[in-house]
């Protein structure tokens, strides 16, 4: 009876555990969707997946806990199983984290051979052999040689150590840098639109904008998702008082777009800011762009700013663009 009652608890457990963990996922990757950042269902799904390895493995970790002996780690198992499936499953949020044009090519390959559910099912193959690495010494009837177990434990801690460390000196090894500023206006008739008559026809309003073309190399995690916390950007323009003076209100506080485009260690980001609206319908409140003279200042000014970087709460880098302007 007791047996029947803890075998109904486990499979009720795992049940719980799937269609919380599946409904929770996929609220991230509606939210990702809106906020153009990947990374949170990636970070959470390599975690779940684990979690689920780990609780399948636990009935027999809870048994072998009960018999008598000292807990011993399987070294050899970890480095030839659970290092190469935990690399596989974090593929995709490596791509992130690992700079290199080399390693990210590498993960970012892996990661689209083997896809989300591939990563996700070696994830619950990692989480189930590294609970199960883990025995008392008597049970094991195939018992690894120590030399072999202690060489074994060696590659993990080194490959283990080495990985946290250059996670951790990634930024200065490699730090953030500001390659390219393209800033123009432009005047976009295909940006944006309303529907009229019941949603048959579409009319277009005809923008003026202010665009700011920013290339980086080795751009940071965050910075690199665009992410937004209470409309606050990683990543803004600062104009100086040449530019600012040009425009009645702050334009500049929070941009009306932007895009965000990458490769291996190139990251291309697109600030908007529209200073001019026109309804040829005449449905809305035409809001009119500068004078020509004024927007001819405005675009001889663009460069006249700074570019504010974000990078943590404590570290805020600033970048003149001026330095990137093409005489």
């Amino acid at each position: 009876m007791r047996k029947t009652i803890a075998y109904l608890c486990y499979v009720l457990g795992l049940m719980l555990l799937v269609y919380y963990g599946v409904n929770y996922q996929e609220e991230l990757r509606i939210v990702a969707g809106r906020n153009y950042n990947p990374l949170p269902p990636m970070l959470f799904s390599y975690g779940y997946s684990l979690m689920i390895g780990i609780y399948i493995a636990l009935p027999k970790f809870i048994s072998r806990l009960k018999t008598k002996g000292e807990l011993s780690v399987n070294w050899l198992k970890i480095l030839i199983i659970g290092i190469p499936t935990l690399l596989i499953s974090a593929s995709g949020i490596l791509t992130y984290y690992f700079v290199p044009l080399q390693l990210n090519s590498l993960f970012r390959w892996v990661y689209v051979k083997y896809n989300m559910m591939g990563t996700t099912l070696i994830g619950v193959a990692c989480g189930y052999s590294l609970l199960n690495s883990i025995a008392k010494k008597e049970m094991a009837s195939d018992n690894v040689p120590v030399v072999k177990s202690r060489i074994a434990k060696i590659f993990v801690l080194l490959i283990l150590g080495s990985s946290l460390l250059y996670s951790s000196l990634s930024g200065f090894i490699h730090p953030m840098k500001l390659v390219d500023v393209q800033a123009d206006i432009v005047k976009n008739d295909h940006e944006s639109g309303y529907l009229v008559n019941d949603g048959k026809d579409t009319v277009y309003y005809i923008q003026t904008e202010i665009n700011y073309r920013l290339k980086f190399e080795n751009m940071p995690t965050p910075i690199r998702s665009i992410s937004q916390s209470d409309n606050d950007l990683k990543i803004k323009i600062q104009p100086k008082e040449e530019l600012r003076s040009l425009f009645a209100e702050d334009i500049f506080k929070q941009p009306d777009g932007y895009g965000f485009t990458g490769g291996g260690n190139e990251t291309e980001i697109t600030l908007t800011y529209i200073i001019g609206s026109i309804d040829p319908e005449g449905h809305n409140v035409n809001v009119l762009p500068p004078s020509p003279e004024i927007l001819e200042k405005i675009k001889d000014s663009l460069y006249n700013a700074e570019l504010v970087v974000e990078l943590s709460d404590t570290n805020i880098k600033k970048i003149n663009l001026l330095d990137y302007k093409e005489n």
